[in-house]
């Protein structure tokens, strides 16, 4: 299952991005890891992901603002999106709710939990 699903993340942290990428990759999705949004603009240029995990809280640009544009554009508006914050989940909820987010998880349980709730997600939003 997962060694078929191609997920782009962004994240501004390398170190959130080098954890979150080895425990997809350990799982057996294809993951592409990126750091910018001009780096995940090339990323979706050269190749649309089955699934995008994007953090909420970054400088150049919020994560709620990539899934609400992201959904209204005709090439990507189908793409399950997963909002991924430090937040708690009570927090990040209304948020990727008001974006129109395929769904939602939080970092504070580690990658371990992270995995299994976007494992669980993406297997929601996907299939």
């Amino acid at each position: 299952m997962g060694d078929r699903l191609q997920i782009l993340v962004l994240d501004d942290s390398e170190l959130a991005l080098e954890v979150i990428a080895a425990a997809l990759r350990e799982a057996g999705f294809g993951v592409r890891a990126v750091a910018s949004l001009p780096a995940f603009e090339l990323a979706m240029e050269a190749a649309l992901p089955d699934v995008i995990v994007t953090d909420l809280q970054m400088p150049e640009v919020t994560g709620d603002n990539v899934c609400r544009l992201l959904k209204r554009l005709h090439d990507t508006e189908a793409i399950p999106i997963i909002i991924c914050s430090s937040l708690d989940e009570e927090a990040i909820a209304p948020l990727a709710a008001r974006a129109g987010a395929d769904g939602y998880v939080s970092k504070q349980g580690g990658p371990e939990a992270l995995v299994a709730r976007l494992t669980a997600l993406t297997e929601e939003v996907v299939f």
